[in-house]
């Protein structure tokens, strides 16, 4: 699909899916228009056949919605829905719906089912965990975790292949799912549903669950693990930070929609046993009885909701832990097909400057440097080593100690090309602020990278640490690498760690030793490392 424009981030995708439609199964249309037929038919009937597909409980949601919020109200359940809009309305509806039989050869077809069922797999969790717990709004939270996977749905049924390609990355190459989505889509999936579901006008709890702003963070996760372990040192300000935690509408519905996603990759998977502790922590049960009852409501979703020819969430359970779980990647000759009537995985052109002009090719390879073992200059790199590690009088602000890190390693040890990659605290974006001996039109000046999604960043700036990227190094780190790191880093080896100021992480500071060297040695190493510690440091006694 030429025409189509590049799609990436979240606005991008949300423009081309705002006027999508999702269809309903075409058994479950013909029910409901048959219903709508009969004289005799009741609210209640109708609830009850809206509730058992998915979709149809989305559209028929989006226009109560549309309703309630010209009087400042939301829908809270699906009864809520039906009996605010009559059913003059759900006639209307019913002959502007479309319906769609799954094609046994279609991959892509059955996966956006697939999906479907996962949803009514979260909605089924977030509901027992809710009445478990002895919440009040049980049916609020049912809608709400249905909801949220919205975004998947249309994802598979229009762009399959950016859903391939997101299949790839996860099942193949061991890429963290949240990673997976930023490099494929150029947003998560979750923040794509969350602009989709904004524009909609979907209910208030949906919007709530779908903000990355709610979701616990891992202080909050620990705080609720001691509190189910009854640990007397928690605090009554700690208590009450938790207690707000588990009362709130939207946790039930991230935590059902987190067991959905995660166990459709296998239930025992490092992150679903992970879930299970946070589950049981949130009911403060046993975890055997909770994975029993985890259980339980998954083989009664998947009853309530299955497509023939799909496999069940329920049908999941039976497997024996594989890592050849490749279930939604698409064979080459449906991949052919959908290249015809569906956007490409395209990424945004970087700006690319004039071509520089020709050198003339040597006849022989330039000989490999030999390791570095001494400084650029020495004295220079001691200097500034002593006044990071000693103090400085001059050294007022973090400024100053950056630009003197930044002098250091360029001009006294020698690195080649820096990068000083600031972190924004807000926003928890990592940004080029600075760079030296690169060329105006480098990548790296234009990176941008989020360290709330799981990657290398991420945990350099959970504490000071430093790793050199070497060949062995980049292969094993590479599925926890940002694709948009990777087009802007050397091909060779690189340094890189991460500069804190009192606790806080302040940088990344990226190195290498230019195009023509391919190596590092553990001089260079050592001596960067011992650096930016000092750094570190320094910033801890401003």
């Amino acid at each position: 699909m030429s025409s189509t424009p590049c799609l990436f981030g979240s606005d991008a995708w949300a423009d081309y899916l705002t006027e999508r439609t999702l269809p309903v199964r075409v058994s479950v249309l013909t029910r409901f228009r048959r219903l709508l037929r009969d004289d005799n038919t009741t609210l209640q009937q109708l609830s009850r056949l809206i509730r058992s597909d998915p979709v149809l409980s989305l559209q028929v949601t989006r226009v109560a919605q549309k309703m309630h919020a010209a009087k400042g109200s939301s829908v809270t359940s699906i009864d809520h829905a039906v009996n605010s809009i009559g059913l003059d309305q759900l006639h209307q509806l019913s002959e502007a719906l479309q319906s769609l039989k799954v094609s046994p050869r279609s991959m892509h077809q059955k996966m956006y089912f697939r999906a479907i069922a996962d949803s009514m797999h979260a909605s089924a969790q977030a509901a027992e965990l809710c009445r478990h717990r002895g919440l009040p709004f049980v049916e609020e939270v049912r809608l709400a975790a249905l909801l949220y996977g919205f975004g998947h749905w249309l994802l598979w049924l229009h762009a399959p292949l950016h859903k391939h390609e997101y299949q790839k990355k996860v099942l193949l190459e061991k890429v963290d799912v949240a990673l997976a989505e930023q490099d494929v889509f150029g947003c998560t999936v979750q923040a794509l549903s969350s602009e989709l579901a904004r524009r909609w006008e979907l209910p208030e709890l949906t919007l709530a669950a779908l903000d990355h702003d709610t979701s616990p963070s891992r202080s909050d996760l620990q705080l609720l693990h001691r509190r189910a372990m009854n640990d007397p040192r928690l605090g009554q300000l700690e208590q009450r930070e938790i207690n707000q935690l588990t009362q709130t509408r939207f946790f039930p519905v991230k935590l059902g929609n987190w067991v959905a996603l995660t166990s459709t990759r296998g239930w025992q998977s490092r992150k679903t046993l992970r879930l299970y502790d946070i589950a049981a922590d949130f009911l403060s049960w046993p975890r055997d009885r909770l994975v029993a009852q985890l259980h339980q409501t998954c083989a009664e979703a998947s009853r309530q909701y299955h497509v023939p020819g799909t496999l069940s969430p329920a049908a999941q359970m039976l497997f024996l832990p594989s890592e050849e779980a490749l279930s939604g990647l698409l064979e080459t000759s449906e991949l052919q097909l959908l290249q015809q009537h569906y956007p490409l995985p395209e990424k945004p052109r970087p700006h690319t400057p004039a071509a520089p002009a020709a050198v003339p090719k040597q006849d022989t390879a330039p000989a490999p440097r030999p390791p570095v073992t001494q400084h650029a200059r020495e004295e220079l790199y001691r200097q500034v080593l002593q006044r990071l590690q000693t103090g400085y009088s001059l050294y007022t602000k973090p400024a100053h100690i950056l630009q003197a890190l930044l002098q250091g390693l360029h001009q006294g040890l020698g690195l080649e090309r820096i990068a000083l990659l600031l972190i924004n605290p807000r926003q928890q974006m990592l940004h080029c602020a600075r760079t030296l001996g690169l060329d105006d039109s480098a990548a790296i000046k234009e990176l941008k990278v989020d360290i709330e999604i799981p990657s290398l960043f991420k945990r350099l700036a959970e504490k000071p640490a430093g790793v050199w990227l070497d060949r062995a190094r980049r292969k094993a780190l590479r599925p926890m690498l940002p694709d948009s790191f990777m087009q802007a880093a050397h091909s060779g080896d690189y340094l890189l760690m991460s500069i804190f100021n009192k606790g806080e992480p302040l940088a990344i500071i990226y190195a290498d030793d230019g195009p023509g060297c391919e190596q590092l040695s553990e001089f260079q190493y050592e001596q960067f490392r011992q650096l930016c510690a000092a750094a570190t440091l320094a910033l801890k006694r401003l």
